[in-house]
């Protein structure tokens, strides 16, 4: 019976916890499965092997192959990185957007 007075506690600690930890993760886990997706459609790992290679994009293994395989795969590398980064910092926005919401609620009295 002495111990009643800690089940609010630990509510209030698992409350905070969920807040903190679990929702900031699992947001966490949905930017990694993104970008895994992303990965899927966009195949940066293989273009930028073919661009470091200097392959030709199209079978023609001239020097004018080459370089149109060069540059059309670096353009396409280059898109992928800002993708990549904005959907990784589309997720920390997010999840500094969720830690910062009792702030602003209380800033802004919603």
């Amino acid at each position: 019976m002495s111990q009643i007075w800690l089940i609010p506690l630990k509510e209030v600690y698992l409350f905070l916890r969920w807040w903190s930890w679990e929702i900031p993760a699992d947001i966490f886990r949905a930017t990694q499965t993104a970008l895994l997706d992303f990965d899927n459609i966009l195949q940066f790992e293989a273009n930028f092997r073919l661009w470091l290679a200097v392959e030709p994009l199209f079978g023609d293994y001239t020097w004018a192959g080459r370089l149109v395989g060069l540059l059309l795969r670096g353009v396409r590398v280059l898109f992928t990185l800002v993708i990549y980064t904005g959907v990784l910092l589309l997720g920390l926005v997010i999840i500094a957007s969720w830690w910062l919401l009792p702030v602003a609620t209380f800033y802004f009295g919603f």
